[in-house]
């Protein structure tokens, strides 16, 4: 008999046996334990030396069936050159494959602090991957140059080159940089490979026909952006590290394999994932954002949006609209959904199955569904941020994970310097400045990073988007004025700068050192700049006084404003306004933010502590944002009175 989670029990006939396959038997009953058969598999009985056999025979006959469909060439391959090119491969990849090296880097791997839990199924399982991948990429190569094809030593060589760096994105892709570069030395020890001296392997790639080790750097393109690109969410500069990034994720796109960008927030997940999307013509993305209630039927829909029900000889299959087409399901914060009282997340189950048995059961017409020319990809945060749940290793096995950390600084240098530089477009007389503004912005952020961190406070979080805001709000400041001075660029780069990093801070002493510490940078990069003038205090700027955001001087707001509110008060409450310093800072805080682009703002603060106070007038009218300067128009726009005594009694 079969009890079903909705009670309802089932007669089994005596033809039917049920097996069960399951990862432990922490939830289950002695009644089921007791009338079932078990086997216990231990982990080592499929070791990694049977993994490596069985993949080396799998390389051997392999069909690469999407070959003249992805390929560049478009040409039919030959079998036959096929054959060859995978034997040639077979024969350099097992002088690595025999003896203790694959071994010993698993072991040395597993020493590492992995950002989601390390197994060797799938360090080897991505390992195998990326070898399919650089298998592929000889044989397109030889398609193409069928006159002059790759002879046995450039095979070797680009093979054998190619393999260690397989093997630290494979055993320490999921690992910081730092890493990833001790995991390199460690594999340059045990080989006689000629490798670069005095530079770490990441740095480097391996291309056809040469097989030499070459710079990123030489292949990262420079880009010059225009003004207005400093708004626009999809700008990408490209670095070492986006580069790189994009090689190994058209590596496993190109094999069809799942892939999960993992990495702290504000890193560059999304933006790396879609840039690179972006340069593979036959790929569609369509994007689900995880929450702690996604179920399996969220996934579903989403497939049948882009891709439709096809009833074949085989059965009914769900493929892409667009036929000859690849559907990228991206699954973001994949590792939200919620587990269930048994400790099961279920959407993250039923993808395993979408994977790794290709298809669901179709419960409405009671059929089996085929996946067809369908793939997923996800990226989250860290497991151990608040919130999020680890992912089981039965999905994570058949996924490659990539840790997508902050860039470095020569990275942040690399792409903010290009910001500042399009900025100051604004301002031609100043374009000589964009270094030492770049330099001062990158080196006051990475000492904000290092000395306020989430285990001080939670919403101590300083990411790269800090250092995009900073760029958006100088130019929103600098945009329509004329006549710039390098006194002004300075303040408005301080002041924007003091928004950013000291509004977030709780105690007087950090919002100190704050403010010291930039005005000590401001010193050292703006060496010829008159700083008593350009950071007197209070840097306050407002466009309350004028149609332009510029510094203003507490004392002439704090008049304008009461003589912009006195009537209205009078009228409605007869109450007198107080305007205290701390009014006029938060208010023009909260205005600054949502003047920008995409600004969104949260206060944070204990209850009673005034919040209300300051943000129900932009409650109010969202359409229309509260300034001062057009607050008389649309107070009289306000629909009955009683809106009008709730914006005077809560401001």
């Amino acid at each position: 008999m079969l009890t079903l989670p909705n009670g309802e029990r089932l007669n089994l006939p005596a033809t039917v046996r049920i097996l069960f396959e399951v990862e432990t038997l922490k939830y289950a009953t002695p009644a089921t334990v007791s009338r079932c058969g078990m086997v216990w598999f231990s982990g080592d009985i499929v070791d990694s030396d049977m993994l490596v056999r069985h993949y080396t025979e799998l390389l051997k006959h392999s069909v690469f069936e999407d070959l003249d469909e992805d390929g560049p060439a478009g040409t039919l391959v030959s079998s036959t050159a096929v054959r060859d090119s995978q034997s040639v491969v077979v024969d350099v990849v097992g002088k690595y494959f025999s003896g203790q090296f694959i071994s010993k880097a698993l072991q040395r791997a597993k020493d590492f602090n992995h950002i989601m839990e390390f197994t060797d199924t799938r360090a080897l399982n991505t390992l195998f991957s990326l070898i399919q991948r650089a298998c592929r990429t000889i044989i397109e190569y030889n398609d193409q140059h069928s006159d002059f094809p790759l002879e046995y030593e450039q095979i070797e060589h680009f093979i054998s080159r190619k393999l260690l760096l397989c093997f630290i994105w494979s055993f320490a892709g999921d690992c910081p940089l730092s890493t990833r570069q001790v995991l390199g030395d460690f594999l340059s020890g045990m080989t006689t490979i000629s490798v670069p001296v005095g530079s770490a392997l990441l740095d480097f790639n391996v291309t056809l026909p040469s097989a030499t080790w070459d710079p990123w750097q030489e292949v990262v393109p420079e880009r010059d952006v225009d003004p207005q690109d400093v708004n626009t969410a999809d700008t990408v500069i490209p670095t070492v590290d986006t580069v790189r990034h994009e090689e190994i994720l058209y590596s496993w796109m190109s094999e069809h394999r799942p892939v999960i960008l993992c990495g702290p927030p504000g890193s560059g997940k999304t933006m790396t994932l879609f840039n690179a999307l972006r340069k593979l013509p036959n790929f569609e993305v369509a994007s689900i954002n995880f929450s702690s209630a996604t179920t399996p039927d969220l996934v579903v829909k989403s497939l049948e949006q882009y891709c439709e029900y096809r009833k074949t000889m085989n059965g009914t299959i769900l493929a892409p609209a667009q036929i000859g087409r690849w559907l990228v399901l991206f699954c973001d914060e994949i590792n939200l959904p919620a587990p269930d009282t048994y400790g099961t997340q279920r959407v993250i189950s039923f993808m395993r199955q979408l994977v790794e048995q290709g298809g669901f059961w179709r419960s409405a017409t009671r059929t089996w569904i085929t996946l067809e020319r369908i793939q997923f990809v996800g990226a989250c945060n860290p497991p151990t941020d608040a919130g999020r749940v680890p992912l089981s290793p039965r999905f994570l096995r058949h996924s490659p994970v990539i840790m997508v950390d902050y860039p470095g600084t020569q990275s942040l240098r690399q792409i903010y310097s290009t910001f500042v530089r399009g900025v100051l477009k604004c301002a031609p007389d100043l374009r000589g400045f964009a270094d030492s503004v770049t330099r001062a912005m990158v080196e006051f952020y990475s000492q904000s990073q290092s000395k306020y961190t989430a285990p001080v406070h939670s919403h101590y979080i300083y990411s790269p988007r800090e250092l995009t805001r900073w760029v958006r709000g100088i130019y929103e400041a600098i945009r329509p004025l004329e006549g710039l001075r390098l006194e002004d660029l300075v303040r408005i780069w301080a002041h924007e700068g003091l928004r950013l990093f000291q509004d977030r801070l709780v105690g007087e002493e950090e919002r100190i050192w704050t403010r010291d510490n930039l005005f000590s940078i401001a010193e050292d990069h703006f060496p010829g700049v008159d700083l008593a003038t350009a950071l007197s205090e209070p840097i306050m700027f407002s466009n309350w006084l004028s149609k332009f955001y510029v510094s203003v001087d507490r004392e002439v707001l704090r008049e304008f404003t009461k003589s912009r509110l006195k009537t209205f008060c009078e009228e409605e409450v007869d109450v007198p306004l107080v305007l205290f310093n701390d009014v006029l800072d938060h208010v023009l805080r909260i205005d600054r933010v949502f003047r920008q682009p995409q600004g969104h703002l949260i206060l944070i603060g204990i209850s009673g502590s005034g919040k209300v106070y300051l943000y129900v007038p932009l409650m109010l009218n969202v359409d229309n944002p509260c300034t001062v300067c057009c607050l008389d128009e649309w107070l009289e726009s306000l629909p009955d009175q009683s809106a009008r005594k709730i914006f005077c009694r809560r401001l």
